[in-house]
């Protein structure tokens, strides 16, 4: 079943996207004043996650990096990739890390 974008309005004068599916709430919005500024953000939401990738932060990063910048930069796993209109997890091979 797909997602879809529900623009809420908590009290007047608020307005918030969630996107849901399935009755699970995946995502929300911070709160905005103006309802176009809701919108326009469902729009940037959907160009960065068509692209984004899945980074595992649990888990370090291959090569010579300290111990702290590997926690935070982590590993990519898969990144989502659109095909006719659809988003298509494309998974990459990790490195195997040096020990």
């Amino acid at each position: 079943m797909a997602a879809n974008f529900e623009i809420r309005s908590p009290k007047a004068g608020v307005y918030q996207w969630v996107l849901v599916s399935q009755g699970r709430i995946l995502a929300t919005s911070e709160p905005y004043t103006r309802r176009a500024a809701a919108e326009k953000a469902i729009g940037s939401f959907r160009m960065a996650a068509t692209a984004a990738p899945v980074i595992d932060t649990t888990v370090p990063a291959a090569g010579p990096t300290t111990r702290k910048a590997a926690r935070a930069v982590g590993r990519v796993l898969a990144k989502a990739v659109v095909k006719g209109g659809r988003a298509v997890e494309k998974v990459e091979q990790a490195a195997p890390t040096k020990r």
